[in-house]
């Protein structure tokens, strides 16, 4: 997920973190958006420590709410039912 929304939105789209938060409309999604992007970002710029965290089934399925809604609220949902067929 981390290497999708940084290639495909950030680099390519031009759309910062601030951006893609800012498009939902309830608080709840842009918390848990704004968690989604802390969460893929920790980490990626340095190297990784030996903790490992598993994230509970309930969260992966909130997380992964959001990440099909930042396509279809930047009209790229086409894109991603395409890439998970």
């Amino acid at each position: 997920m981390r290497r999708i929304i940084e290639n495909y939105f950030k680099i390519l789209g031009k759309y910062g973190d601030d951006d893609l938060i800012a498009m939902f409309d309830t608080h709840e999604d842009r918390e848990v958006c704004r968690s989604l992007v802390a969460w893929i970002n920790d980490g990626s710029h340095c190297m990784p420590d030996d903790l490992f965290i598993q994230a509970h089934g309930a969260e992966v399925q909130v997380y992964r709410k959001v990440f099909k809604k930042i396509f279809q609220l930047t009209n790229h949902e086409g894109h991603y039912e395409m890439m998970t067929r």
